[in-house]
């Protein structure tokens, strides 16, 4: 069975990234303050999201896993989210019982995604990060918004396998 992924288009590529049309999706967020470094962020919000679609939720529902796991950096930390589900998110999202995730709605939109397989932690972030910038400014597009990291694998798949994104919403 397939892990379902937010819908997109790719609509043209060139410069070592992909630009693509996301259709509107919804986030499961958990916020992780005080803590800089990605990797312990993401380790630290992954119990807590996993409960959360392991029933720990207003409805005791249990929610398929989707893909891919993102980080965002925020003012204190990161912010790290699973994709909620379609037909979840047609049905009624339930309520984390844990405070510390919530519901967030993305809108649909254009998006420059750079691609990359292997590992993934804080100096490949900021240097995928400071590659897809520039690509952007090479498409002639404004970045809009925080550059996040996208992981799509599970963590015992070999490097080589793996599949790991930085994205970020761009307009002209």
């Amino acid at each position: 069975m397939a892990i379902e992924k937010p819908a997109y288009r790719a609509i043209g590529s060139g410069f070592g990234i992909e630009l693509r049309d996301y259709d509107e999706h919804w986030l499961a967020e958990c916020d992780v303050s005080a803590t800089a470094d990605l990797r312990i962020a993401s380790n630290r919000a992954f119990n807590n999201l996993f409960r959360y679609i392991s029933g720990e939720n207003s409805a005791a529902q249990k929610i398929s896993m989707t893909s891919p796991v993102q980080q965002v950096p925020s003012e204190q930390g990161w912010k790290v989210s699973f994709v909620v589900p379609k037909q979840v998110a047609a049905d009624g999202i339930p309520t984390p019982a844990n405070v510390s995730i919530e519901l967030r709605k993305v809108e649909g939109g254009r998006f420059a995604a750079l691609r990359y397989r292997g590992v993934w932690n804080q100096e490949i972030f900021e240097a995928k990060s400071v590659e897809l910038l520039a690509a952007v400014t090479k498409f002639g597009l404004k970045p809009v918004g925080e550059i996040s990291s996208a992981i799509y694998n599970p963590p015992l798949t070999p490097p080589l396998f793996r599949r790991n994104e930085v994205l970020v919403r761009v307009s002209d």
